[in-house]
Order: C-alpha cells, then sequence, then structure tokens
C-alpha cells in the first residue's frame, strides 16, 4: 500500500464535513506517515479522522487515518493501518432511485436516475434522449443541491423505456467532491449490510 502513496500522487481528502473536502499533493513521505499540501487552504485538526481516496493502476484506492500534524496548508498524516481498492472505474456508482428533471432550453423532461458517480449518471426517460446534448440538472443529495449538465454518451431502450448513460460537464470541484463522498458512504453501508 505504502508503494501507492508516493511524492506528487494528487489525493482527494474529506473530513467528516464536506466543506473540509480538497484535493491535496504527496510532498514528503516518511517511515511512518506522509506529508500533503491542501489545493485550498483548509481547517483540520491533529488528531482528526480523515478519509482519503485516489486512482491508481489497480483501481480507486480508499482509506481512513488520522492526522499527525496540521502547519497552514501542509497536513501529516499518519499511515492507515488497512486500505480498499473499491474498483476500476474512476469513481463509485451506486444505486439510487430518485427523480429529477432535465432541462433543455425550454423543454423539461421527467426522469428517474438508475445509478450515479461523481462523474456522470444514469437515467431512465419515456422519451429518447439525444447524444451530446447537453440538459441541465439539479440532483438533492443530502440537502445539497448539485447543479450541473448532464451530456448523454449512450443510450438503450429496455420495455418502452430509454436507459441514458452520461458524464457531468461543467460541474464545481466542491460538488464533485460532494458526491464522491456521498457515493464512498453508501458504498461502505451497502457492503456492511
Amino acid at each position: 500500500m505504502r508503494n501507492q502513496i508516493t511524492v506528487n500522487k494528487e489525493f482527494n481528502i474529506i473530513s467528516r464535513s464536506v466543506d473540509n473536502a480538497e484535493t491535496c499533493r504527496v510532498i514528503d513521505v516518511t517511515e511512518d506517515c506522509f506529508t500533503v499540501r491542501l489545493k485550498n487552504k483548509r481547517v483540520y485538526e491533529m488528531g482528526e479522522s480523515v478519509e482519503l481516496f485516489a486512482m491508481t493502476e489497480k483501481g480507486q484506492i480508499y482509506f481512513e487515518t488520522i492526522v499527525k500534524e496540521v502547519k497552514e496548508d501542509i497536513i501529516s498524516i499518519w499511515f492507515p493501518i488497512s486500505f480498499k481498492y473499491l474498483q476500476r472505474r474512476e469513481f463509485s456508482r451506486i444505486n439510487i432511485d430518485k427523480k429529477i428533471i432535465l432541462k433543455n432550453g425550454k423543454t423539461n423532461l421527467d426522469a428517474k436516475i438508475c445509478d450515479i458517480s461523481a462523474g456522470g449518471l444514469k437515467v431512465m426517460t419515456d422519451k429518447q434522449l439525444h447524444l451530446t446534448k447537453d440538459y441541465e440538472i439539479c440532483i438533492e443529495i443530502e440537502n445539497k443541491k448539485v447543479k450541473t449538465v448532464f451530456e448523454p454518451i449512450r443510450i438503450e431502450t429496455v420495455s418502452n423505456k430509454f436507459i441514458s448513460s452520461g458524464r457531468f460537464k461543467n460541474i464545481s470541484n466542491y460538488d464533485r467532491i460532494a458526491l464522491v463522498q456521498y457515493c464512498f458512504r453508501k458504498q461502505i453501508e451497502n457492503s456492511n449490510k
């Protein structure tokens, strides 16, 4: 696992507060800990539990650990006792049953989300969407509204319904990290059932 934590490796770091979610880059690795520089300064405290994740050649690595020391935007973090490879795709995907509205100009289409990740989603609609067309969406996740653009990249027909898979465009870093955290927590909850 330590060979995945190298200087210049980029991670996403999350504390219990999603407002503290940020990207960081490893700047030093020692025998018992590693040090990261936050992209933007956030408030972390010594002894605080944090979650880190990053994409690797083997898939997405995820672990929880403890903050050893904080100096401005530089945080020293203890090496974790254990870690998980969650999946090979870049973002965790979870099943969800939620209704949303897809907006294209003055046209509104009702849709049901089948699954979601921080990179995109899969929706079911009565009418066929258009490939590579932009649809404005607003998804409420744990009392947070994520506003972005959905671009379908694959469409299939199932029982007179249309299943469209696509990616998010113009999503803010804050919203993407909120989705990553939401999907991770749901994935861990589901694996513990």
